[in-house]
C-alpha cells in the first residue's frame, strides 16, 4: 500500500510578528506625528512596527558623538530582525552613519536614511542635475553622512531648517510637545520654495522624516520631483512583498 500523501502548506512560526514588512528604529520624542510621518501607523497602506531607543533623542544623534550610539542601534535592529520584520529603516536621516554597520550585520534589507537614495537620484536626473537636500540642520549634516551613502557632499546643494522657530523649538530642541501645524507647514514649505528657487534645483531630497508629512505641499510649491523616507519605504516594501499579477 502506498504511503498516505501529505497535503497543505507549512506555515512557519517562531517569531513575534507575521506579515510585518517594515520595522522602524525610532528616536525618543513626544511631538506629534501627523499622517504622512513614518511613525504614524496610518501613513502607509501596510503594517509597520516601531522600536523606540529610550534615552536617545534628536539632539543626541545630531550634535552628540554618534559613534557611541551604534551599539544600541545594532542591538535594536537585531531584535527587530529576530521578531520577524522583513526590512528595517530609521526615523531620522542622520542615522545614515549606521547604514553600513547595520546592513552588514543583518540579513534583511536595511535602509537607515532617506539619503541612501542619493546615488539613484543622481543617476535618474543625470550628472549635471542640481540635487538639493532639505535637512533639519545643515550644520549637523557632515561629509561623513554623505560618504555613508556613497555620495560626494560637494555635488549636492544643502539647506537646513535653522531659523524656523516652530520647527526648531518643537522638533529639534523639544521645548514643547505641541506644535502649530499651519505655522510648521508654512515654515517648511517656505524654506523649500526659497531653496528650490535660489539654488535652481532639479530635484529635492528630504533628509528629515518630519518633513515628509508636508511633501505634497512642498511639491505643489516647487513643481519638482520630491524624494523622502516615504518614497524609500514604499520602494523597499514593494521589493519584500511582491504582489501577484
Amino acid at each position: 500500500m502506498d504511503s498516505p500523501r501529505t497535503t497543505g502548506r507549512i506555515l512557519r512560526g517562531g517569531t513575534l510578528y507575521y506579515d510585518m514588512p517594515i520595522g522602524i528604529l525610532c528616536l525618543e520624542s513626544l511631538f506629534p506625528k501627523p499622517r504622512g510621518h513614518m511613525r504614524n501607523p496610518l501613513t502607509y497602506g501596510f503594517p509597520t512596527v516601531t522600536r523606540v531607543l529610550r534615552g536617545i533623542d534628536i539632539p543626541k544623534l545630531l550634535f552628540g558623538p554618534p559613534d557611541d550610539l551604534l551599539a544600541p542601534f545594532l542591538a535594536a535592529a537585531r531584535e527587530l530582525e529576530a521578531d520577524g520584520v522583513q526590512a528595517i529603516t530609521g526615523s531620522c536621516g542622520f542615522m545614515a552613519l549606521f547604514q553600513e554597520a547595520l546592513a552588514s550585520s543583518l540579513r534583511v534589507p536595511v535602509f537607515m536614511s532617506s539619503l541612501v537614495q542619493l546615488p539613484m537620484v543622481r543617476l535618474i536626473h543625470g550628472p549635471k542635475a542640481r540635487i538639493g537636500i532639505l535637512t533639519a540642520s545643515a550644520r549637523a549634516l557632515t561629509p561623513r553622512h554623505f560618504a555613508a551613502c556613497a555620495t560626494d557632499r560637494d555635488a549636492i546643494h544643502v539647506r537646513g531648517m535653522e531659523g524656523s522657530v516652530e520647527f526648531w523649538e518643537t522638533i529639534i530642541e523639544g521645548r514643547r510637545n505641541d506644535f502649530d501645524l499651519d505655522r510648521l507647514e508654512e515654515e517648511i514649505v517656505g524654506t523649500a520654495r526659497d531653496f528650490a528657487k535660489t539654488d535652481n534645483l532639479d530635484a529635492l531630497v528630504l533628509e528629515c522624516t518630519d518633513l515628509s508629512a508636508f511633501s505634497a505641499s512642498i511639491q505643489a510649491a516647487i513643481d519638482l520631483p520630491v524624494y523622502d523616507i516615504n518614497s524609500l519605504v514604499e520602494y523597499v516594501h514593494y521589493a519584500v512583498v511582491r504582489r501577484r499579477y
